[in-house]
């Protein structure tokens, strides 16, 4: 860390996981749910949490659980809000949202400076690039987007309301016993993670349940399940659809850029034979002078946190210094109409 660089939290608040560390981290130190219970109990904290209710805190977006959140955060890292600037992931789903957290932040909290970038541009940022095309396929829903000189271009990105968690759904059945709903769709996943793959097998897979039993399923059941994400049909074009979207609506000058770094992220990009099977179905449909290739992570946590990583990043580095909104730069200069004016998009 250089002399001259602001002392921050990284965090990217997601609809299903919560992940935060410090500037410079390799991988986060908080990694929890973004979930609360109605006595206020975040995270794993959640999944204990008998048959009582278990809270979205960003769909609908509960500023008050939000504040809570934070806290928690900043309390798991052993850090004062006041001590320390926050980097914030921006997937926020209205500007409405990010002012009442920029309100939070610097009025409630007292944090000295504060930043947010789009998640694709943090994404791009942890793969060493600062153009690509991102695929960011998350809980509940997924999100393609261009990536230009390390900025998100609003028009042309797409968003689809099917994420990974549509391929939990066929393995609830195999959840039984008195769990709150959270709980069964946590054991869903388990499952999910621990049987589907796009790679072609012959016998059948097989899963340990946490009682002993076995789940055993056929490869065409699990290909069924497994193409929900290329399958299209009337409300969902099937995600090489989205990307090629994207890269038909592209200037010319930029076509080849993106289909030569394509980045896949989210926990569903870590299926066995995904990636492939984005390679084979995309390079399938883009336009003839397009060479479509996929970045590789050097592992499945470096995808799964790729927009901590990416915050990370841009925080250590030296030019970036100047970027951050300042508490007293907040108060004196309209309030929320310098962080549209530093922060990109």
């Amino acid at each position: 860390m250089n002399s001259d660089e602001i002392i921050s939290v990284v965090a990217d608040i997601g609809n299903l996981y919560t992940r935060a560390g410090f500037t410079g981290d390799d991988f986060p130190r908080w990694n929890t749910f973004t979930k609360c219970t109605e006595n206020i109990q975040f995270g794993d904290e959640a999944l204990g949490y008998g048959n009582g209710q278990v809270l979205d805190i960003l769909q609908p977006f509960n500023p008050d659980l939000y504040e809570n959140l934070l806290k928690k955060m900043f309390d798991k890292l052993g850090v004062q809000t006041k001590d320390y600037s926050l980097l914030l992931a921006n997937n926020f789903q209205t500007k409405h949202d990010l002012q009442k957290v920029a309100e939070i932040l610097f009025e409630s909290l007292e944090i000295p400076n504060f930043f947010t970038i789009r998640n694709a541009a943090l994404s791009t940022f942890s793969a060493g690039r600062s153009t690509a095309l991102i695929l960011d396929i998350g809980a509940y829903s997924t999100t393609a987007s261009a990536v230009h000189d390390g900025y998100t271009l609003l028009k042309t990105q797409i968003q689809a309301p099917i994420g990974g968690e549509i391929l939990n759904e066929p393995f609830r059945q195999f959840v039984t016993g008195e769990f709150n709903q959270f709980k069964k769709t946590c054991l869903a996943r388990d499952i999910k993670q621990g049987l589907l793959t796009y790679e072609q097998i012959d016998q059948t897979q097989q899963y340990e349940l946490p009682d002993g039993k076995f789940v055993q399923m056929q490869q065409a059941q699990l290909s069924e399940i497994a193409d929900k994400l290329f399958n299209s049909n009337e409300n969902f074009k099937g995600i090489q659809h989205m990307l090629l979207d994207i890269i038909n609506n592209s200037v010319n000058d930029m076509k080849q850029q993106l289909c030569s770094t394509v980045i896949s992220t989210g926990g569903s990009s870590n299926i066995p034979g995904y990636l492939n099977k984005l390679q084979t179905t995309l390079s399938a449909l883009a336009p003839p002078m397009c060479k479509i290739k996929l970045v590789m992570y050097p592992s499945n946590q470096n995808r799964n946190h790729s927009v901590f990583i990416g915050g990370s990043i841009l925080a250590s580095l030296s030019s970036f210094q100047s970027l951050w909104v300042g508490k007293n730069e907040y108060q004196e200069s309209g309030r929320f109409s310098i962080i549209e004016r530093k922060c990109p998009n």
